[in-house]
């Protein structure tokens, strides 16, 4: 059951819903699936978070041990203000039977109990969206293909999921960016914490541009841990409904978010690269063992998933740089330029000549080849 009309869903539901997350994980022992069972039950999760300890062992499920775990928990929870503390943050939550909870997420298999997103962007602005994976160190060649992908899907008006991480799914958010299309990043964090930090730049831009926002089904101040990633993986295929993988090594975390998709009946995308390349296994192994679709461009993208492209409009110029970056970017052309000759020029010290390319680089406005050469994106 699923509230419809946006009238009927209230803030005091809303709490509940968020206070029961706030205990998810707790030994409490509530699950998406289980707090479904007792809103449908109860049509609302306030009578469920003052049940008693009978009304509670009705519900199918729960252990006289996590109904004693809930219990006690739930002393140390006010639901208002942990929905009042959301909105001082600037952060929106949709729980599962939310209204705008995102259509395409609730039909997964294990679907959040939460959407947590900071940033303008709402689910209701994410309608047609292509996810663009792929490894944390790609090639030259997978630098330049993220960055176009993410541009060309952009501008043709298919929002850009990916994940935020160093190297392909940063990309392909500042591709979106530069297209001047929608973009969400779905992290493995709270919406409030940034990761890796050296990503600062790229998530003030999606936060704060009306085009892009984060997302999570942690809760805020979650910090990473290893096996929230996989999760978070279902997440981004299970908001698009193409998923494309542009390169991955053969043990690349893209190749899960790949498997999830196929599982969630959406349709992968693969890019071919060299047979000599290991940053190619995992793609050309997804075309030649699976049913993704090989992928020479992202016409092939709109093609198969039968999209009409969006009017072309002008593009605003989005990457503003300033200080070391602006200086440092300056001395860089169209020519591979060593590390070494950059910093005789700039007279900068090493590190601090080390820290300001790797902005541009995460900016998506230098290449850096192998050597630690270094050329402007064409």
């Amino acid at each position: 059951m699923i509230i419809s009309d946006q009238e009927l869903w209230t803030e005091e539901e809303q709490a509940y819903w968020l206070a029961f997350d706030s205990l998810s994980g707790s030994g409490s022992g509530f699950s998406a699936k289980k707090l479904t069972i007792m809103y449908e039950r109860l049509l609302s999760l306030k009578p469920a978070w003052h049940a008693s300890r009978d009304t509670l062992r009705e519900i199918p499920g729960f252990t006289n041990e996590s109904i004693d775990n809930f219990i006690e928990k739930r002393k140390t929870v006010d639901p208002e203000r942990v929905l009042e503390s959301l909105k001082k943050a600037g952060i929106r939550a949709y729980p599962l039977m939310h209204p705008e909870f995102p259509f395409r997420l609730r039909q997964i298999h294990d679907p959040p109990l939460v959407i947590y997103m900071k940033g303008h962007l709402r689910p209701d602005d994410l309608q047609h969206c292509c996810a663009i994976v792929g490894t944390r160190q790609p090639t030259s060649y997978g630098q330049r293909l993220a960055k176009e992908f993410g541009r060309d899907l952009a501008r043709s008006g298919v929002a850009v999921i990916s994940g935020m991480a160093v190297g392909v799914d940063s990309l392909a958010h500042w591709g979106a960016i530069e297209g001047g299309g929608k973009t969400a990043a779905v992290l493995a964090t709270g919406v409030d914490v940034c990761y890796p930090s050296s990503n600062k730049p790229l998530y003030s831009k999606l936060t704060q541009d009306e085009l892009g926002v984060v997302v999570s089904e942690f809760r805020p101040g979650t910090t990473p841990e290893p096996w929230r990633f996989p999760a978070r993986n279902r997440i981004i295929s299970g908001l698009s409904q193409a998923v494309a993988v542009i390169e991955a090594g053969e043990t690349s975390g893209s190749l899960i978010t790949a498997r999830l998709a196929f599982e969630q009946s959406r349709e992968v995308f693969s890019v071919p690269g060299r047979i000599d390349n290991p940053m190619s296994k995992g793609t050309n192994s997804l075309i030649a063992k699976t049913m993704a679709h090989l992928c020479t461009g992202y016409e092939d993208i709109m093609k198969e998933m039968m999209w009409v492209p969006a009017p072309a409009k002008t593009i605003p110029n989005v990457v503003e740089l300033y200080g070391k970056e602006r200086e440092v970017y300056d001395l860089i052309s169209n020519e591979p330029v060593h590390f070494d000759v950059l910093c005789e020029r700039s007279g900068i010290d090493p590190p601090e000549l080390s820290a300001a390319l790797t902005m541009l680089e995460l900016a998506a406005v230098i290449i850096r080849h192998p050597g630690d050469w270094y050329s402007k994106q064409i």
